[in-house]
């Protein structure tokens, strides 16, 4: 079982969103806004968050920044009403799959899984040495 974060200010569909994701065995959260999706996550960390882009306030791709920059193993699923995703929205690092709005529950379920089973780039630390560095690389080709 993992946490899922759902996030839309449309709670009717962050309210389906979080009834289908916890009727395959997750523990959902839901968060009105990307503001508060980063105070939930500082809470207790998803594994996936699901986000809409475009929401009041700071938007999905605001959130998917954020999350890479504080936490990059967290995936992130982004939904959206355009049925086209433009390439700046495409390329968002950490961004495992985009869901159209009227999504169907299979297309919510695919998105999930292909989350759950992504894997980050390891980081390297900081400090580390170039040695360090081939050995962590070489370590995450396993």
């Amino acid at each position: 079982m993992a946490v899922i974060l759902v996030v839309d200010d449309e709670a009717p569909v962050r309210h389906v969103l979080a009834r289908w994701v916890e009727g395959a065995g997750h523990e959902v959260r839901e968060a009105e806004s990307a503001e508060a999706a980063l105070r939930a996550v500082e809470t207790q960390l998803p594994r996936v968050v699901f986000s809409d882009i475009q929401m009041p306030g700071r938007d999905g791709l605001w959130l998917t920044a954020e999350l890479r920059r504080r936490h990059p193993a967290t995936a992130v699923v982004l939904a959206t009403g355009v049925s086209t995703v433009a390439p700046r929205i495409s390329m968002q690092a950490g961004v495992i799959a985009y869901l159209v709005k009227p999504f169907s529950k299979a297309s919510v379920m695919e998105a999930l899984s292909l989350a759950l089973d992504w894997q980050p780039e390891p980081a390297l630390s900081p400090g580390a040495t170039t040695a360090e560095q081939l050995q962590t690389w070489l370590d995450s080709l396993d």
